[in-house]
């Protein structure tokens, strides 16, 4: 989640600070059609607000900022539409405490939709807890499973380190690593543990010559030895090794969160190769494969996207408005489903995404748990078997940008488990 925090801030947050550019080219981002937005009269902004729309394939953030363009524009069936839009996908902004939108509040279906948004915000799922961690400042990441072994392992990026676990057993380290230990994926047919590192300011004795560093390590489960190390040249700009999973070679695929590429780590050559080049994507997290060798790629900001291995043509996997796929952190293609782990929306919450059988558009969506007592901030998972199990209360919301952590007073993370639908 690391990458997570670092795309985090909201785009309504982005839109309000924006700084101003020249005129708009045809190659705009989203980011400069929310700044050419924040300075134009409001029928120019909404323009911009629909192209920004579109480029990040439906955000709520968005869809909110059209609320307020309607407003202003003197159309309130068009904002309540808006942030009707916003409620069917689940979510809650707190659209009855602005003032942008105060318009608004004395009319019935505001308030209609007001309900329907605090209503998602309402404890939802059975997920029951598998272990709990006992130090509450290790920062855990993610969680692979060994089958053969019957054993778990996690990434603590506090301290560097990586926990193995056997339940009704005490949790051991498996191994420490030179940076922080951020996703992990179990090859259990090669006795294989790879590991995803970065220089990351949450990670104790953390140096600054570390920021930029970035690589993927291979362990021998059994003899815990390190066997394999990809590193990413340090070329001054910001870079993180951060999710990972694995090919039906064997090979790693991991992307770079902060630069945006994403890279395959050849078991065989040993050698990272480029499958995207950095910039591709705005915050690209945890990658799954597709039967036909495709890759998806879930996008903090914009979405999830699909990559062909053989071209490197990426596109993006089609939604109706009412389905958020922004703010995915771990990512997990089971059969036609897809289950996202979604720590930047609001809630946070893991969903169920199903996919039509060319796995190209999401015809139906559930939410699987949210809101949960001490869901905290959730992360990733492993799907083992039928169940579903996922690392909740991660501690991230405990741990500022430069390392320090805010709340000393934090509980510890937890292992939960799920049945898959």
């Amino acid at each position: 989640m690391l990458v997570a925090v670092l795309a985090r801030v909201a785009l309504v947050a982005v839109f309000l600070q924006a700084s101003i550019g020249g005129a708009q080219r045809a190659d705009s981002t989203y980011h400069d059609h929310l700044a050419a937005a924040r300075a134009s009269a409001p029928a120019v902004a909404r323009e911009h607000l629909l192209r920004a729309l579109a480029l990040l394939h439906g955000h709520p953030d968005v869809f909110y900022l059209l609320a307020q363009n309607a407003t202003a524009m003197g159309q309130p069936d068009a904002a309540v539409g808006y942030l009707r839009t916003i409620a069917a996908m689940g979510l809650v902004y707190y659209a009855d405490r602005d003032s942008l939108l105060a318009p608004l509040r004395a009319r019935a279906d505001f308030s209609a939709v007001m309900a329907a948004m605090h209503a998602n915000e309402k404890p939802l799922g059975h997920a029951t807890t598998v272990w709990t961690f006992d130090d509450p400042d290790l920062l855990t990441e993610d969680v692979a499973f060994d089958l053969p072994g019957q054993t778990y392992y996690v990434s603590s990026i506090h301290r560097r380190k990586i926990i193995a676990l056997k339940p009704g057993s005490t949790a051991v380290t498996f191994a420490t690593t030179p940076l922080a230990p951020m996703a992990l994926v179990v090859d259990a047919k090669r006795r294989t543990l790879w590991v995803s590192t970065a220089g990351m300011a949450q990670a104790e004795g953390h140096q600054p010559a570390d920021t930029g560093r970035t690589s993927v390590l291979r362990y021998d489960l059994t003899t815990r030895q390190l066997t394999g190390r990809y590193d990413l040249p340090v070329d001054g700009a910001q870079h993180v090794l951060g999710d990972m999973t694995l090919d039906t070679a064997g090979n790693a695929i991991v992307s770079d969160g902060a630069g945006g590429g994403v890279y395959l780590a050849d078991r065989r050559t040993q050698t990272l190769s480029t499958l995207v080049p950095p910039g591709t994507f705005q915050s690209p997290q945890n990658p799954a494969v597709a039967p036909d060798g495709r890759i998806l790629v879930a996008d903090y900001a914009m979405g999830v996207a699909t990559i062909d291995p053989a071209t490197h043509a990426v596109s993006w996997i089609a939604h109706p408005d009412t389905v958020a796929m922004n703010g995915i952190d771990g990512m997990y293609l089971v059969g036609h489903v897809l289950y996202g782990i979604q720590n930047g929306t609001s809630p946070e919450r893991v969903t169920r995404f199903v996919l039509d059988p060319t796995l190209r558009r999401v015809v139906d969506w559930s939410v699987v748990e949210r809101a949960t007592p001490g869901f905290g901030d959730p992360t990733h998972g492993v799907v083992v078997g039928d169940q579903f199990y996922f690392i909740a209360n991660s501690g991230w919301d405990r741990f500022a940008d430069d390392g320090h952590i805010t709340n000393p007073k934090g509980t510890p993370a937890r292992l939960e488990k799920t049945k898959l639908e």
